[in-house]
């Protein structure tokens, strides 16, 4: 029996993705209340597993509603690749510990992953009719049906039919058109198999199967993205595509030949030509493709998901060389986005209804209230200053050179910061690039960063072409040659930006900051990239925040209607500090090849490690925030000499944001 809570708001489904990029969404009446990745959640970058393993992510979107399982009407779900025959043993419907819901009971509800990838695409987009495309390495397979949109029981069965021979290949490129009742399939791309570390079968297998061989990791599609610029395609060779029988150009696995060697692991440079071919012919084949999707469906409007719509360099060719008039990629185009897409078709199976309420904005996370921030910030005790947000002196902080984080409301979605969990910066110069990859992203240099701009000034600066929004960075344009020279941060090599617009209405605060910025300095362009370090997924507490704002070179943190900033202490006063570690700081001992080695190692800065002699080492050990650097050096540093080296090593690793300085003094000042 539906609960009273449920009635009043409308039917409440949970969605979760089971794959990579692990989500899950919670929709009442139609409405997305709360949705979250799971690598927010466990801080492991791009977390999840092909079955129900963790209802982490479900709690937090729970929670964030006030409900409990019991409220929910439906569950759904998708794992990428169930068929027939395979379920069990090592490939199960769930985890031993999993108990949210019934996989097969009444309330829940299975969805093929290409049609949960369009309910998604088309239920946040801003139509009420379109074509709908999903381009991805692979989609999975489906038998005896187009697609899957099952009840528990149904699945059941379905799972125990036979599996034909030979096996059914899988969906790698499909186009629907979606109206607000219902939806239909046009065409479907195949390919025969499926492996990242080495296929050709399909375009996003290809580009995965490039990023494996340059990065060591299939799901860097964004690093190689980035790569390609600072290479010729004709340097590697012809382009790789090949026509089929039916004229799509498609690629082949004969120019892997090329590359018969391994990777020997040296810079990604060495590859840059490589990257800049299969990003070009990429290119060539969605255009191609998104025009033949147009022409199939009648539809002049295009939603577009799958992995391979966060390829912002192929969105803006598709924009102006493929006929389309209105162009939505889904900011989750990837696996994350299939929980928003799963609860979609669960509402649409209870409703008839495949739209519920419009999606405006990503900021789809759980605001924080003040007493959880006041938490965070007491959490780190004397160790930072405090004070109100003042957009004035913000502005002057930016146009001064000082990097900010930025932490506001619920987190976003989808993988890019449009805001809410951002780092801001002046975009003036190159430095600033070179700044944010050496000292607070620890990141590859040749990564570049975005520009964010008031969408109403973007034109003036970006050659937007016929479509001025780009709201969540999506869109990769042309800067505009007479501003190249004064926004060196976010100008790439190719004279190239991913863009990122705010309006006054899905970002008010920020649009304000932009526009003051503007009239300090002639400029309402700022540097917009995530609240995180390398390897690490966005954040999304306040005290996650904050840690990245204590483990870098990062000035200053906005968080919600404060400001927030390190401790500092003069180098006269510095012996009266309490000393920490930044957070992720750890001491190791070991012994060498000439005896006993000690370190202290920064994760946040990949392993950067500093040698420290055993009196150091043992000072540090004892910094625990607690005792004073005074009666820290009493203790430890007994010999001659030892307490001049050790205030030395002190100020360094202060001056590195590697340790921590604050006391009593601070604590009352932020009070």
């Amino acid at each position: 029996m539906m609960s009273s809570h449920v009635k009043e708001g409308g039917p409440v489904v949970l969605g979760i993705s089971c794959s990579h990029d692990a989500s899950a969404c919670l929709l009442r009446g139609g409405e997305i209340v709360a949705a979250v990745q799971l690598e927010r959640l466990t801080r492991v970058k791009r977390d999840g597993r092909p079955f129900l393993n963790t209802r982490a992510a479900a709690d937090y979107c729970l929670d964030a509603a006030g409900l409990t399982p019991d409220d929910v009407d439906l569950f759904a779900f998708n794992t990428q690749n169930l068929v027939p025959t395979q379920v069990g043993l090592n490939f199960p419907f769930a985890d031993e510990s999993f108990d949210l819901f019934d996989p097969v009971g009444e309330r829940s509800v299975f969805v093929s992953h290409h049609l949960a990838h369009a309910f998604a695409a088309f239920f946040s987009s801003p139509f009420d009719r379109s074509a709908v495309w999903v381009v991805d390495g692979s989609g999975g397979s489906v038998i005896g049906a187009d697609d899957l949109l099952l009840r528990g029981p149904e699945f059941a069965e379905y799972v125990n039919r036979p599996m034909p021979v030979p096996r059914p290949p899988y969906h790698v490129e499909s186009a629907y058109v979606f109206d607000r009742s219902g939806y239909r399939l046009i065409d479907r791309g195949v390919a025969a198999s499926f492996h990242p570390m080495c296929g050709s079968s399909s375009l996003g297998e290809t580009y995965a199967s490039v990023s494996q061989y340059v990065f060591g990791d299939w799901q860097e599609g964004g690093k190689l993205m980035g790569l390609a610029p600072y290479g010729e395609a004709s340097r590697f060779g012809e382009s790789l595509l090949t026509k089929d029988d039916s004229g799509i150009s498609r690629f082949t696995s004969a120019w892997k030949q090329q590359l018969k060697r391994a990777n020997r692991r040296g810079t990604p440079m060495e590859y840059r030509d490589l990257a800049a071919r299969v990003q070009a012919d990429l290119e060539v084949a969605l255009v191609e493709r998104a025009s033949r999707v147009l022409a199939l469906t009648s539809e002049a409007d295009l939603a577009y998901a799958g992995g391979v719509a966060l390829n912002s360099v192929a969105n803006q060719r598709i924009v102006r060389e493929s006929g389309v008039q209105r162009f939505y990629v889904m900011p989750a185009s990837h696996d994350a986005g299939i929980s928003i897409g799963v609860a979609a078709a669960a509402h649409y199976l209870l409703t008839g209804d495949t739209k519920g309420t419009s999606v405006s904005h990503d900021y789809l996370g759980r605001s924080y209230r003040p007493e959880e921030v006041d938490a965070a910030l007491t959490g780190r005790g004397g160790f930072l200053r405090s004070c109100r947000y003042d957009q004035r002196q913000i502005v002057e902080r930016l146009a001064q050179g000082q990097v900010i984080g930025w932490f506001e409301g619920g987190s976003e979605f989808g993988p890019r910061a449009l805001g809410h969990r951002s780092i801001v910066a002046a975009p003036f110069d190159r430095s600033m690039w070179e700044h944010l990859n050496r000292s607070i992203k620890y990141r590859e240099e040749f990564r570049p960063y975005a520009p964010v701009v008031p969408v109403e000034v973007a034109d003036r600066f970006f050659d937007m072409g016929p479509d001025n929004e780009s709201p969540y960075m999506l869109r990769v344009v042309q800067v505009r040659p007479e501003w190249r020279d004064r926004l060196g941060a976010v100008t790439h090599v190719d004279g190239s930006a991913r863009v990122q617009t705010v309006d006054r209405i899905r970002n008010p605060r920020w649009h304000a900051l932009l526009t003051a910025f503007g009239e300090r300095t002639g400029l309402p362009v700022l540097v917009n990239t995530s609240m995180n370090v390398r390897g690490e997924p966005i954040v999304e507490t306040p005290t996650q925040a904050i840690d990245v704002l204590l483990a870098t070179q990062m000035d200053a943190l906005v968080i919600e209607d404060r400001v927030v900033e390190p401790a500092t202490a003069t180098y006269e006063a510095i012996e009266d500090c309490l000393i920490i570690r930044a957070p992720d700081v750890e001491l190791s001992a070991r012994v060498g090849v000439h005896g006993p080695e000690y370190q202290l190692t920064s994760r946040p800065r990949s392993g950067l490690a500093r040698e420290l002699p055993l009196f150091a080492f043992l000072l540090l050990a004892g910094a625990d925030g607690v005792t004073s650097l005074r009666d820290l050096l009493k203790l430890h540093c007994t010999a001659s000499g030892q307490r001049s080296q050790a205030l030395q090593i002190v100020r360094d690793l202060l001056s590195e944001r590697l340790l921590l300085a604050g006391g009593k003094a601070y604590a009352d000042a932020s009070a």
